[in-house]
């Protein structure tokens, strides 16, 4: 059972950064909370590291990446750099990227200068 969701000043940010953009990359160490900020949000999710569904998610990146953003939107893809393809992949794979709206997780960080 999850717990309850403490908002945090990430979800303004997300919310402006999604109606800016079709996809969103939410990028930080582990554990920081990245997959539960982002799964408030989300209307549907994929997490490409589910062992029951990993080599399948991992497929249909190879054959045909749109079918990873089939989903209610926004559409979380945990740890999308399993599937590299898979960013930016509403604009290349099949119509508007607003049309395809995604949150991007990463678990690791790039320091910004």
């Amino acid at each position: 059972m999850k717990q309850k969701y403490l908002p945090r000043i990430a979800d303004k940010v997300l919310n402006t950064a999604l109606e800016a953009s079709g996809a969103v990359l939410i990028e930080g160490p582990k554990w920081c909370g990245k997959t539960r900020t982002a799964e408030e949000k989300a209307a549907s999710a994929l997490y490409m590291q589910d062992p029951d569904h990993s080599a399948s998610y991992q497929q249909a990146a190879d054959i045909k990446p749109s079918l990873l953003l089939n989903g209610d939107t926004p559409r979380l893809i945990d740890e999308w750099q399993m599937a590299p393809v898979t960013l930016g992949c509403g604009s290349v794979c099949g119509g508007s990227t607003r049309g395809n709206r995604s949150i991007y997780l990463n678990r690791f960080c790039r320091t910004q200068r």
